[in-house]
């Protein structure tokens, strides 16, 4: 089957969509985890995610309700809940945790934009909205912790449901697998890290060495994990069905083969993580002689970046060409 015969129905707004949801996902979980472990030390890491997590899945979602066909009744989807859906339980995960995302933007917004968010002096006062006052410093502390705890389950769903939605259509074999959520997860986060990694490189800091530690570290750890989600996917298709077999093809010397191997691979793994670990090395064993690069930081999360784009354009396109095979009869 020609490659330009193909109808596809999910086009490079879905896969965008997917990409830029994840970042969100990654860039939120990331700056929760800073928040929590790092204080004031890695305080300029959870403010760039908190201040990047709300975007991108906003546009994402936008690219999405104009793909539909009819984009002013998108709002339907939130009329019912059907827990047998992945896309109707999606939907309700994606509000929640984009709502959650702008609390967090807005706490760790410098006043007086802060200010927006404010709390009554008494129970008495509920209704009293112009006596509300602004959180002081400590109860934004704790607000942030908070917001952070809640929203980490949120994120990793988010980032596990793009990888859920391909994977609930059985009819590809490319994507009827529950290894693709996993990869989509992986990938997720090392996208939002890599967006925090490749902001906080255009940025100085007096605390520029331990916030490239953590960041490169965090990231390098993620694209071996994400390695070791392709190689036991690549051995299920081959080792399942005859059709899950033959959906490998496309990007086994098909139309997909340099998308996947040029970009996701090489560009989106294995360069990053060459550049990553060599300055890991170079950091633990030469400890005050070398620093971290801006300009090496920046490269390898911009690669990542790309490859995360890439796998998702690869499997939303070479997965709507993937099917069932006939079975064979002697």
């Amino acid at each position: 089957m020609e490659h330009n015969a193909i109808h596809f129905h999910w086009n490079f707004l879905i896969a965008f969509y997917l990409f830029t949801a994840g970042i969100s996902a990654g860039a939120f979980f990331v700056s929760g985890l800073a928040t929590y472990l790092g204080g004031e030390r890695y305080k300029r890491i959870s403010r760039i995610g908190a201040l990047l997590a709300p975007w991108p899945l906003s546009l994402g979602l936008a690219a999405l309700i104009f793909d539909l066909t009819k984009p002013f009744q998108f709002w339907w989807l939130f009329l019912t809940v059907e827990y047998t859906s992945p896309m109707s339980i999606g939907s309700w995960l994606l509000t929640g945790f984009s709502l959650l995302s702008f609390v967090y933007f807005v706490l760790w917004l410098p006043r007086p934009w802060r200010d927006l968010l404010r709390l009554p002096h008494s129970l008495s006062e509920l209704t009293a909205w112009n006596t509300w006052r602004p959180l002081d410093p400590s109860e934004v502390n704790v607000a942030r912790r908070i917001v952070a705890a809640v929203g980490a389950p949120l994120a990793i769903g988010v980032g596990m449901y793009t990888g859920v939605l391909l994977g609930a259509i059985p009819a590809r074999p490319l994507w009827n697998t529950p290894m693709v959520a996993q990869l989509f997860l992986m990938s997720a986060m090392s996208s939002g890290v890599a967006t925090v990694l490749l902001v906080a490189s255009l940025m100085r800091s007096h605390h520029l060495r331990s916030e490239r530690h953590f960041l490169v570290s965090f990231d390098a750890m993620l694209i071996v994990l994400e390695i070791f989600m392709i190689i036991p996917f690549f051995l299920h298709q081959t080792l399942s069905t005859w059709s899950a077999s033959g959906s490998l093809n496309l990007v086994m010397g098909g139309p997909f083969t340099l998308a996947f191997w040029g970009g996701v691979i090489l560009l989106g793994l294995l360069i990053p993580l060459a550049i990553e670990g060599f300055e890991l090395f170079l950091v633990v064993w030469q400890e005050h002689a070398v620093k971290y690069s801006r300009l090496w930081g920046g490269l390898s999360a911009g690669l990542v970046l790309i490859g995360g784009f890439a796998l998702r354009y690869v499997f939303v396109y070479a997965g709507q060409m993937s099917h069932f095979l006939p079975l064979y009869v002697r």
